[in-house]
């Protein structure tokens, strides 16, 4: 099955409204036409102002709620940010260890003397205050 392209495809973005087009700002419906002046303007005017009570209420709400997400995302990526910048830290630290090293090697001189494993090791079993618990499986 051979497929075909669709061609011009329309997407929101290029879909226009009434705004958008020329000469369609003063459109009106039939019952706008027989309107006196005065029926306009006492239609113009009217406003449920519970209803707008309602939706102010809930647009604060959302705009609340979006500036909250705004924080915690800005909380995460600054944090993020200093984790990853210490890593790199760290990373260019050992990386100028290993250089010294390998220079002092290249020289002939002993490197310093250290534990293997740089002290990173296991305590010795009495020094841990912990009682020690072995599994066998």
């Amino acid at each position: 099955m051979t497929r075909e392209s669709p061609g011009y495809v329309r997407l929101m973005a290029r879909s226009r409204n009434s705004g958008d087009i020329r000469r369609a700002h003063d459109t009106r419906s039939a019952s706008s036409l027989f309107m006196t002046r005065e029926e306009r303007e006492s239609l113009g005017s009217a406003m449920d102002y519970r209803a707008l009570g309602v939706g102010v209420r809930r647009e604060k709400d959302k705009f609340a709620r979006q500036d909250l997400v705004l924080q915690k995302f800005d909380r995460a990526y600054f944090k993020t940010r200093e984790k990853l910048a210490a890593t790199i830290n760290k990373n260019r630290a050992l990386m100028e260890l290993r250089r010294e090293l390998q220079e002092r090697r290249r020289a002939g001189q002993e490197p310093d003397a250290q534990t293997p494993n740089g002290g990173e090791g296991k305590p010795p079993a009495g020094e841990t205050g912990f009682n020690h618990v072995e599994l066998r499986y």
